[in-house]
């Protein structure tokens, strides 16, 4: 019987899947299984003369034609290997949850992690929320489909202001106190730009043009506002944008005879 390979960053790997289960113990066999795994479907990620980029988002139709769409891009840079996580063979250890050490693994191992996200209900939420709570923040970055600015320096003028209050008012998961209350921190915030708007402004604004914006949930804005204070959110509303806001990402080039 051969024996299984092991591939060489097995401390790394282990110490991801510890993680991923919160410390709960593995026997022998299903930590070699697991290794095993790891050697045959993710040699690509910690080949260091590659670049490589997790890829999250939904898998529903329409949305994941637009993460592979991203994914694709990025594979065109020179050196790189980016891949989703739903491509990846089944490790096959059943008592785990498999989508979570795959997450774990991935991330661990990945040089940047980019997040397309275009709705307030799936997976993708949770994957945001595991992103900005855990070490693998610092790699990753976002994209979410017609998020609007919220912070002082990306308040140009006194649209953005307008936007991003519809932003605010369309929220889902939050009370109209709350909403009251982000109006008027985001006033005080537009105010400090020198873009004099008042709440009566932006509530007659809303009453009246009722705009069509992405409907996030609260802490989906929220963790959208702190990858925004770290320069790694990523807005965009067409396919074209979101193909031109993932050339931003950093990492190797692409070719520039297909720029």
């Amino acid at each position: 019987m051969p024996v299984p390979s092991v591939p060489p960053n097995a401390g790394q790997i282990m110490r991801a899947v510890r993680r991923a289960l919160r410390e709960v113990e593995i026997n022998p066999a299903e930590a070699m299984d697991i290794l095993s795994w790891a050697h045959e479907e993710l040699p690509a990620i910690y080949e260091r003369d590659q670049t490589a980029y997790l890829v999250l988002g939904s898998y529903r139709s329409p949305y994941i034609r637009r993460v592979r769409s991203v994914s694709d891009r990025l594979n065109r840079r020179y050196g790189t290997y980016a891949f989703l996580i739903g491509d990846l063979g089944d490790i096959g250890i059943p008592r785990i949850p498999e989508f979570r050490v795959k997450f774990h693994l991935t991330a661990a191992l990945a040089d940047y992690v980019a997040s397309v996200i275009e709705q307030d209900a799936g997976g993708e939420i949770n994957e945001l929320g595991k992103l900005s709570e855990t070490e693998y923040f610092s790699k990753a970055y976002v994209l979410p489909r017609g998020y609007h600015w919220e912070t002082e320096p990306k308040l140009q003028e006194k649209e953005d202001v307008f936007l991003a209050a519809a932003q605010i008012e369309t929220a889902t998961d939050v009370d109209e106190e709350t909403k009251q209350s982000e109006l008027t921190a985001l006033v005080d915030r537009a105010s400090a730009t020198g873009i004099e708007v008042t709440v009566e402004e932006l509530t007659a604004w809303l009453a009246e043009q009722k705009p069509e914006v992405p409907s996030y949930s609260w802490v989906q804005l929220n963790d959208f506002r702190l990858f925004e204070l770290q320069d790694r959110c990523y807005p965009w509303l067409t396919t074209d944008e979101l193909l031109e806001q993932t050339d931003e990402l950093p990492g190797p080039p692409r070719p520039k005879w297909e720029q």
